[in-house]
């Protein structure tokens, strides 16, 4: 149950859509939002006279008088629709305001848009999203294609078994539409080192056919025990196994099924100073079709620890 909705707003394209969806996450969930604008420090300039101190001063006054006619708009239209909402304005890098302000609110989950065009291969993560994933307490939803008012109906739940995996499907449900089946997928790869056997002609004594069988029979035990310990959900879940590197089959069957969710889980407080460049955590949520759900793990969100890289 998500009771407080963080919702990113620079009161541009992309936070509409971020706007649409956590509308209709409020609305499905009762849940309250929190209209977050991050003011951009201002930087100081050096070698200028009076004069032009005085119309920086003007344009920096009607820009900010523009931004709370805005963020004045966006409250009063969701108030319209009857959700309870707030709007809290900070200075600082808009990724960490958004993470304080979840950690302050106990907050279970960020709405962000991001930048960029559809498709796999040209799609990039918006460095205010990739900066709120950095740094969240919480788990973050990554907004992207049209703009929707509902809750999700096609999820994609990246799957490897882990615990970080299992969190990821766990907190699926809330953010998708009553009765809706659960896709999972398990991209499977053959151990490293297999393929030596057809070239080095060990064929009859390490056969292909035998390694994928194996392989393919270790997956299925585990499927079969992920949908007894998760019989609780009370969702419809259909597990497929696709041989092939991770994060190119997810994206891959997202856009080619037309999955609207994309969910990932990731493992406790590592990688919040980078997001571990080549994981495939990282590299769906750079380069999926789709929105994405980062569930992150119970220490997310502890960056006061971490070593800088």
């Amino acid at each position: 149950m998500i009771n407080t909705i963080i919702l990113g707003c620079d009161l541009s394209a992309q936070s509409d859509l971020a706007i649409e969806r956590a509308i209709g996450l409020a609305l499905l969930h009762g849940a309250n939002i929190v209209l977050v604008h991050a003011q951009a420090d201002a930087a100081p300039i050096e070698h200028v006279d009076n004069e032009m101190l005085e119309q920086l001063g003007r344009v920096s006054a009607a820009v900010r008088a523009a931004e709370t006619r805005g963020l004045a708009a966006k409250v009063a239209e969701l108030a319209a629709l009857g959700l309870a909402v707030e709007i809290v304005s900070r200075s600082g890098p808009p990724g960490e305001v958004l993470a304080a302000v979840a950690a302050e609110r106990h907050a279970k989950l960020i709405v962000v848009g991001t930048h960029g065009a559809t498709g796999i291969s040209r799609m990039l993560l918006g460095s205010v999203a990739a900066e709120t994933v950095r740094h969240a307490p919480c788990d973050v939803l990554v907004v992207r294609g049209a703009p929707v008012r509902a809750a999700f109906s096609r999820p994609l739940v990246a799957m490897d078994f882990s615990a970080a995996a299992s969190r990821a499907l766990v907190h699926t449900p809330d953010l998708v539409i009553e009765g809706v089946t659960v896709e999972l997928l398990h991209a499977w790869q053959l151990p490293a080192g297999s393929w030596g056997a057809s070239f080095l002609g060990l064929q009859s004594h390490f056969p292909w056919s035998t390694v994928r069988d194996a392989v393919l029979a270790s997956a299925q035990a585990q499927v079969d025990k992920l949908v007894v310990k998760h019989a609780q959900l009370s969702r419809p879940m259909h597990v497929t196994l696709v041989q092939g590197p991770p994060a190119t089959t997810i994206c891959t069957t997202a856009e080619t099924a037309g999955h609207d969710l994309i969910v990932v889980g990731t493992n406790g407080h590592r990688g919040f100073r980078r997001l571990l460049l080549g994981s495939v955590a990282d590299a769906v949520i750079r380069h999926a079709p789709c929105s994405v759900l980062i569930v992150h793990g119970e220490h997310a969100g502890e960056t006061g620890t971490f070593q800088k890289v």
